[in-house]
């Protein structure tokens, strides 16, 4: 079952000339509430990525499409899903609306490689990311503090040598973290050792950092999806 709309509606019922297809150095653009594959009681098996044949398939746990959303909160367990091949580009930006439902945000997991998280929000200031796979790089977020059941966007981007976070309520001024690792790649988004107790609206993987114009209108459009 294929669930979507054009790529140039947003909310409000406008048109946008631009669109996340038109990024040139774009990888995987899943979409949200687009090829979401249901099973029984609304169960996601599969998100298939709206720009390439990558797709996200549950591997542990229990996914659920909560509106257009997927919801990797589970009750003690929750879920966890893999790409089908590892993405490990030299240099990258990722993208994602999401929101954290726990009470108190602490260790949430949200994308890891295959032995170790590569991003975790410790706390509601500050997350942590690992290019590779041993040190760890808490950085505090650039924007407002996250706070229980607010929808935000997030953003990484890395150039080889420093790692900077974009948030939606400050992406003009990123905070910043040296680290020249070779990136450990992204195999699998939710549960680690400790679980994501939240939800994802939408995920953009692109094999280079943005110049300030495609930022600019990236954001606009996942602050836009964010909103829906």
């Amino acid at each position: 079952k294929k669930i979507g709309f054009p790529n140039s509606i947003i909310k409000g019922g406008g048109v946008s000339d631009w669109l996340v297809t038109d990024l040139s150095d774009l990888a995987h653009w899943f979409k949200y509430n687009t090829n979401l594959t249901l099973g029984t009681g609304d169960e996601v098996d599969t998100w298939d990525s709206n720009s390439s044949s990558e797709t996200f398939t549950v591997d542990i746990g229990k996914v659920f499409k909560n509106s257009g959303d997927l919801d990797f909160t589970t009750g003690s367990s929750g879920g966890r899903m893999d790409l089908d091949a590892r993405w490990d580009p030299g240099t990258f930006s990722v993208y994602i609306v999401m929101r954290i439902i726990a009470a108190s945000i602490s260790n949430e997991e949200i994308m890891q490689n295959d032995t170790a998280n590569f991003i975790r929000f410790n706390n509601s200031t500050t997350a942590r990311i690992r290019i590779g796979d041993a040190t760890n790089n808490d950085i505090t977020l650039p924007g407002s503090e996250l706070t229980q059941n607010t929808w935000f966007v997030f953003g990484i981007e890395w150039d080889a040598s420093t790692i900077r976070l974009y948030q939606d309520t400050d992406y003009a001024t990123p905070t910043t973290a040296s680290d020249s690792d070779t990136f450990a790649g992204l195999a699998k988004i939710g549960l680690r050792g400790n679980p994501f107790d939240g939800q994802i609206r939408e995920v953009v993987l692109i094999n280079d950092v943005l110049s300030s114009s495609d930022r600019e209108n990236l954001m606009t459009h996942l602050i836009s999806i964010r909103d829906i």
